[in-house]
This record gives C-alpha cells, sequence and structure tokens, in this order.
C-alpha cells in the first residue's frame, strides 16, 4: 500500500498537521468528514486546545489571520471543502473500526470525476490537501479496490495492525452508499438487507448508482 500512498502525498500540495487542519474545520460549517489522528474528538478541551494551537500555528505559516480566519492556500482548501466529501477511501478491522496506519483518500468535487481536491490523512496527525488535482482520483481508488478484492492485503509491518477490510464510499443523490471489500468479497456496507456484489467493479458501479 505504500507505493498507492506515494500517488497521493508525492503532489503538489498543502501541508497540515492536525491541529491546523482542526483548526480549518472549524469554520467549514460542518463539511468536515476527516478523521484527526492525535486528537481525542469526544473531548471538549483537547479539540478546543488543538484549535487555539492550529490556528496560532497557521498564522505563523501566513495561513490565517490572528482572528483566526484563513488565508492563502488554506483559504483554497476550505473553499473546496463544500458541503462535505464526495468520496472516501479508508482501511478498517474486523469491527469496522478506522486504522489510522492505512491509506485514507477523501474527495471533494461535484462528481467522482470532477474533483477539486483531494485529502490524505496519514497516520501521525498529518494532512495532505491537493487543490485541482490530476484527472483519474477515483479511477485510482477504484484501481485499488480491484487489488484488494483480487489480492487482499499485504502482510502490515511494523507491527501495523492488518487490515481486515477497504471501505469505498460515495454521496450521490440517494445519499451514502458504501461497499465493504475484502479478498473475493465484496458487500453493501451499512444497507438494510445484505447486498453482495460478484466483483469489485460491480460494487463501485453500485456506489455510484
Amino acid at each position: 500500500m505504500s507505493s498507492s500512498t506515494s500517488y497521493w502525498v508525492n503532489m503538489d500540495k498543502l501541508t497540515l498537521t492536525d491541529d491546523e487542519a482542526a483548526a480549518v474545520a472549524l469554520s467549514a460549517n460542518g463539511a468536515w468528514r476527516a478523521p484527526l489522528p492525535t486528537i481525542d474528538g469526544t473531548s471538549r478541551t483537547d479539540v478546543a486546545q488543538a484549535v487555539l494551537r492550529g490556528r496560532r500555528s497557521l498564522v505563523v505559516r501566513e495561513l490565517a489571520e490572528p482572528d483566526g480566519t484563513v488565508i492563502g492556500q488554506a483559504a483554497e482548501v476550505l473553499k473546496r471543502l463544500g458541503t462535505g466529501p464526495r468520496a472516501a477511501f479508508l482501511l478498517v478491522d474486523d469491527d469496522d473500526g478506522w486504522l489510522p496506519s492505512g491509506l485514507t483518500v477523501y474527495l471533494y468535487g461535484a462528481t467522482v470525476d470532477d474533483v477539486e481536491l483531494s485529502h490524505v490523512v496519514a497516520p501521525a496527525g498529518v494532512h495532505y490537501f491537493r487543490v485541482a488535482p490530476p484527472p483519474g482520483q477515483w479511477l485510482a481508488l477504484t484501481t485499488l479496490a480491484e487489488a484488494i478484492f483480487a489480492d487482499g492485503f499485504t502482510l502490515a509491518g511494523d507491527g501495523a495492525p492488518q487490515p481486515a477490510a477497504a471501505l469505498l464510499f460515495v454521496v450521490g443523490e440517494v445519499g451514502v452508499r458504501s461497499v465493504r471489500l475484502t479478498r473475493g468479497a465484496a458487500n453493501a456496507a451499512g444497507s438494510a438487507e445484505p447486498v453482495a456484489f460478484r466483483s469489485a467493479a460491480e460494487a463501485t458501479a453500485w456506489v455510484l448508482a
């Protein structure tokens, strides 16, 4: 999965820490959906302290005014957050809990083929944003889904937890549709009735329907 991660993070980008991302998220009017790995989201105190640290850092980097108004590249990212992500890809454990050590990608735009912003969340609480990324962002995610369906996961190294599955989400006219993919299996996630797919291509076609 490391080579897949490099596809996104090696592009020209804005890099933010968790604290800085939390400060930007505060201005996103609920559009922020991505996790903040190093911040306890259940603690209002922890979140508030992170926002204050992030705001100070953004000001030093000339990405925000002293009152917290984001400017420059950070403002361009905020503008494209819109009403939330259009699609997402992440790895989960047996209980469908998010695995920060795996590839986590969010795509923002009018459609999956018209992506205005890509967002990669790294395990250490680093966020990589790319405004106007090159075409093929959605294709790259579906290619990953097909590889997982065909071959499963490589053995996790450095003591990292082994992924049990990948989740692929799309927000469309019918709401959120997601599929859970493992080697040789693809199923609708969170569906009222079980839905199984014969291939990753069939699964990705369903989330776009």
